[in-house]
């Protein structure tokens, strides 16, 4: 999680939005269901990504339009390389980015 966006991801109103989703998803992975698998949900993604920027507009933060429950590994993939914090340097010790 980035730094500027800790405070909004430990708040009581965005739990209670990331309840919500996952309510209205059934607990179920929508890019999952798509195409016909049926695998719990285990994060709400922001499809318009949060930024430094736009972290206190709750038309991006809380809108349900812009959020979608998702499995770790369809998060995984929406955010592709720029999820991955870490690189492992030639000796294989792991650093932060």
């Amino acid at each position: 999680m980035k730094q500027f966006a800790e405070i909004f991801y430990k708040s009581t109103t965005w739990q209670n939005c990331r309840e919500a989703v996952m309510r209205q998803a059934q607990g179920l992975c929508q890019d999952c269901l798509k195409e016909g698998k049926v695998v719990p949900a285990e994060e709400v993604h922001h499809i318009i990504p949060i930024t430094a920027r736009n972290i206190h507009d709750p038309r991006i933060t809380l809108n349900g339009e812009n959020l979608v429950a998702l499995c770790r590994e369809c998060h995984r993939k929406r955010h592709g390389a720029r999820q991955r914090r870490y690189e492992v340097d030639e000796y294989g010790r792991v650093k932060a980015k």
